[in-house]
């Protein structure tokens, strides 16, 4: 395919907040591996280093997806977002993991514990999807994957000792305007995220682009997506691990 075309597309969507139609011919990703070259042509366009990564998976025993988080859109709580009425605005309630160390290439690559080694702290964290297409819901898992995963933005709160969490049994409220409107306990579908955190530690080496010391890696919705209304203040809480909070800006 030609991801350099893609990528150019995505970019120029970003700079001027025009949405893309469609994607068709040899622009449009078809597979797994696409979506990562689109990506890859994305960071070499913006001239950047990821900020963070997202990583997730639909269960337990599913190859993981990942995808780059662009610095400028991952952000201390609480944040503040441009977020436009046509924007998407799905938010999810997350737990993020940062990194004390880093994660340089190595033969034989990162088993999940010795990535997990790695961890220095675990942080409440919201999500904000958007993405660079007119219609979200008629691309393919393949083209929302070369966009980031439809990744508009993050936000964390403050660091958590890791062994202060149990993943399995987390309980995660997501307010809308200070209104409960999602509920869930041991909601992430890809369970425990030491799977996700050593698969994406060989992914991002392989790629050019080994995980670094400070990197926030998110893993995946606890309470899948919400849609928030433009101008909502959007507030993550997890029992006894403290908040986040995104105020979505319409100007």
């Amino acid at each position: 395919m030609n991801a350099a075309g893609t990528a150019a597309l995505l970019v120029e969507a970003r700079r001027s907040g025009r949405r893309i139609g469609t994607l068709d011919g040899d622009l449009l990703p078809l597979t797994v591996a696409d979506a990562y070259a689109v990506q890859d042509e994305v960071m070499r366009l913006l001239g950047i280093a990821p900020a963070g990564w997202k990583v997730g998976g639909a269960d337990p025993k599913a190859e993981p997806i990942a995808a780059p988080m662009l610095t400028g859109l991952v952000m201390t709580s609480p944040a503040r977002i441009a977020a436009p009425p046509e924007s998407f605005r799905g938010v999810e309630a997350e737990l993020a993991v940062s990194l004390a160390r880093d994660l340089p290439p190595r033969g034989g690559g990162y088993s999940d514990d010795a990535a997990w080694d790695a961890v220095g702290g675990v942080h409440v964290a919201i999500e904000f999807l958007d993405n660079r297409y007119a219609n979200r819901r008629a691309m393919s898992a393949a083209a929302l994957l070369a966009d980031n995963q439809s990744n508009g933005g993050f936000c964390y709160g403050p660091a958590n000792p890791v062994a202060a969490v149990d993943f399995l049994a987390a309980q995660a409220l997501l307010l809308i305007d200070g209104k409960e409107v999602k509920h869930a306990v041991g909601g992430n579908p890809a369970g425990h995220p030491k799977r996700l955190l050593g698969w994406l530690a060989n992914h991002a080496a392989t790629r050019g682009k080994p995980l670094t010391a400070g990197t926030i890696v998110t893993t995946g919705s606890h309470t899948g997506i919400t849609i928030a209304p433009p101008g909502a203040r959007v507030t993550v809480r997890f029992a006894g691990l403290g908040e986040a909070v995104l105020d979505l800006a319409t100007g």
